[in-house]
């Protein structure tokens, strides 16, 4: 078919207003990362800190299982359990404020994820000094009842002795006149007394973007001593229903605990 100039020319426009069309509406079809702002920037990732626990004898990483410890009375033994509460938990900072940190933690480092505390909230930044906690529950948080799940609610204190729940379950076995027998060295609310206590250690620790990473070491010999020399041989059928024996134990726990 033969094409005149008129018909060529008519062409000639539509190919332009067809361009000149896509060249308008173009940036409605672009990529919508194309068109972010230079100085924007993407979410942060969440925050995470940590309060992360660990358990010594004789300042070297619990073994397990095995008769290989002596104590200050001189009872050979292992350590089988460790499961305990502490709670109120506040880091103290520089310009004396006390930041709480967690209600109530539950460790149990032979269970796993119950050998730290993952935190997702972030806390002031700054320079702190210190770190606070009660060993075992106060007598407000310490309700049978309180924890329905496990391993929690396994730590139930019986209602017999006042209820609530053990502050700590410390097991083995130790090594008398060639027997192996087991130890139970359970500490609670025995009868409502207050057996818990506070718990004050020095730190230094910035914190400059709202998280941490700190660590809290139990030296399980300093249970047995200073200023009581444990027989452990005398708790061979338990000492629950012992508030004497519940008395040695508040008053060794003072120094059991530091910051790593």
């Amino acid at each position: 078919m033969k094409t005149t100039n008129s018909t060529c020319f008519r062409i000639q426009n539509v190919l332009i207003l067809f361009s000149g069309l896509l060249f308008v509406f173009s940036p409605l079809f672009s990529c919508k990362k194309d068109n972010l702002d230079p100085n924007s920037s993407s979410p942060n990732p969440a925050l995470v800190s940590y309060l992360r626990f660990n358990h010594y004898v004789d300042d070297l990483t619990v073994s397990y299982d095995t008769v290989m410890y002596v104590n200050d009375f001189g009872n050979n033994f292992s350590i089988e359990t460790i499961r305990y509460f502490i709670s109120n938990v506040a880091f103290v900072h520089s310009n004396g404020q006390a930041i709480n940190i967690a209600d109530a933690v539950y460790v149990d480092p032979r269970l796993e994820g119950y050998d730290q505390l993952k935190i997702t909230s972030s806390i002031p930044n700054g320079d702190y000094i210190g770190i606070k906690f009660t060993f075992g529950l106060d007598s407000i948080m310490n309700q049978t009842g309180v924890f329905n799940n496990f391993p929690e609610v396994a730590m139930e204190w019986p209602q017999m002795m006042g209820g609530g729940y053990h502050y700590m379950k410390l097991e083995g076995r130790y090594e008398h006149q060639g027997n192996y027998n087991h130890f139970n060295f359970h500490t609670g609310p025995l009868n409502n007394n207050k057996n818990y206590f506070q718990v004050e250690l020095p730190m230094s620790m910035n914190v400059n973007n709202g998280v941490f990473d700190i660590t809290l070491a139990m030296e399980i010999q300093n249970w047995f001593k200073n200023p009581n020399s444990f027989d452990l041989t005398t708790i061979a059928q338990g000492m629950m229903g012992s508030q004497t024996k519940q008395e040695l134990v508040k008053n060794n726990g003072i120094d059991v605990f530091s910051v790593e």
